[in-house]
């Protein structure tokens, strides 16, 4: 398995599918040969493989061959509010180094492909950017993507005390690097050892006004809690929660899932037991995934969400959500709107 083939929010298709179009691609052409369209596209609900992010970024490429460095141009569109809980977490962390812990233990809370080591010398901290599994085809995309978005994040997280990035890359320099030096305020290497962005090491323990320890704990864990709930299960199960994700409306009707899978749900009930899980579980664990990032990344009303959700009311998904997670909507709503002012 590819270290950046993991499910992820229908958030960086949106935000790569408006690069498209607002440059005169056609939807058709960037959705072209994925099991996306305009309905999964407007529904914060839509969970995307890997994959077919990589297909819309390949199409995009196709679309648009004559405007350079679609990486660059993409990444600058990443700030920390499009990344749900893993943007909060960072963003109520007390200190910088907190955030840069979080954000590499939970990178598949987001939307990368080449995945990021940090280190510490000298004078600096170093985000190190590993592109080696990347298909050639949109490695050069995927650099600078990833990191002109890291560069944004961490000039979000620190402020004043950046100063100016050292940014290297391992391909030669373009012909026409105009870009990269207007995205990047410092110096810009090419033909490098590896893909770096570096900044200052003393801004990693200075506190910050915005940080809240115990908010910061709290979401840590909801991070963790998400990526288990994210995480690829294979043989029946997967294909349950597949099958559950697909619903319109989501009834989560255990009936309607073993219809489908041309079997009992008697028959689905044994096996699921057999691979240690329930079709309870498997549906409270979708419904709290979804139920956290549309309260942490939407605007939706907790009735619109417990609407989406296949709730009877907004006071029983409320009493189901306490159930699951340990908090109340509003309560985490709270959090998100404090790291927001």
């Amino acid at each position: 398995m590819k270290s950046w083939d993991f499910c992820r929010s229908i958030t960086s298709v949106q935000i790569l599918v408006a690069l498209g179009l607002d440059h005169g691609a056609a939807l058709e052409q960037l959705l072209l040969n994925t099991p996306l369209d305009q309905n999964s596209l407007n529904n914060p609900e839509t969970v995307v493989e890997a994959s077919a992010e990589m297909t819309v970024i390949r199409n995009l490429l196709r679309e648009l061959p004559h405007l350079p460095h679609l990486g660059l141009r993409a990444g600058e569109r990443y700030p920390l509010s499009a990344y749900g809980i893993w943007g909060f977490a960072l963003a109520s962390s007390p200190t910088a180094r907190k955030a840069v812990e979080l954000s590499q233990t939970y990178q598949e809370l987001t939307f990368v492909f080449s995945g990021f080591t940090v280190e510490e010398q000298g004078d600096h901290a170093i985000l190190v950017f590993d592109n080696a599994d990347v298909p050639v085809d949109v490695r050069l995309f995927s650099i600078e993507r990833e990191i002109h978005a890291a560069m944004i994040i961490i000039r979000e997280m620190i402020g004043a005390n950046m100063g100016e990035e050292w940014v290297r890359f391992q391909h030669p320099r373009p012909a026409n690097a105009g870009l990269y030096e207007q995205c990047f305020r410092g110096k810009v290497e090419f033909s490098a050892d590896r893909n770096e962005l570096l900044f200052p090491r003393s801004a990693l323990d200075k506190p910050r006004a915005v940080g809240n320890l115990a908010t910061a704990s709290l979401l840590d864990k909801q991070c963790s809690e998400l990526i288990a709930k994210r995480s690829a299960r294979r043989g029946l199960s997967g294909k349950v929660r597949d099958i559950l994700l697909r619903q319109r409306p989501m009834s989560m009707d255990m009936e309607i899932v073993a219809d489908v899978l041309c079997m009992t749900s008697r028959t689905l009930r044994r096996k699921l037991d057999a691979e240690k899980t329930s079709f309870r579980q498997l549906a409270d664990e979708i419904r709290l995934g979804l139920a956290e990032e549309m309260l942490a990344g939407t605007r939706l009303s907790v009735e619109q969400i417990a609407e989406r959700l296949n709730y009877a009311d907004a006071s029983s998904f409320s009493q189901a959500f306490k159930r699951m997670s340990g908090q109340t909507p509003g309560m985490l709503r709270k959090q998100g709107r404090r790291l927001d002012s």
